[in-house]
C-alpha cells in the first residue's frame, strides 16, 4: 500500500501547469507554450476542462528530441 502511495505522489508531481512547466523546466514565455499548442508542434500537454498540464518527464523527453547539434559545416 506504501509503494501504491509513493507511485500515485511521484505521478502528482511530474504534473506541472504551464507556468511551472516555464519556471522549472524550459523557460520559454506563456505565449510560446499556447502558440506550441495551436500549431500542434509542441510539447505534449494534458487538458483537464480549461486547465493545461505538462509531465515534466514528457517535457524533458521532448526538449532532448529537439536539441540542435552544431550545424555540420561547423564541424570542419
Amino acid at each position: 500500500m506504501l509503494r501504491r502511495a509513493t507511485q500515485s505522489n511521484q505521478g502528482h508531481n511530474d504534473l506541472l501547469t504551464e507556468r511551472q512547466a516555464r519556471d522549472q523546466e524550459l523557460p520559454m514565455s506563456l505565449a510560446w507554450y499556447r502558440r506550441r499548442r495551436v500549431l500542434g508542434n509542441g510539447p505534449p500537454f494534458i487538458r483537464v476542462s480549461n486547465r493545461v498540464f505538462y509531465r515534466r518527464s514528457e517535457l524533458r523527453r521532448w526538449i532532448v528530441e529537439h536539441a540542435v547539434d552544431r550545424a555540420p559545416e561547423a564541424r570542419q
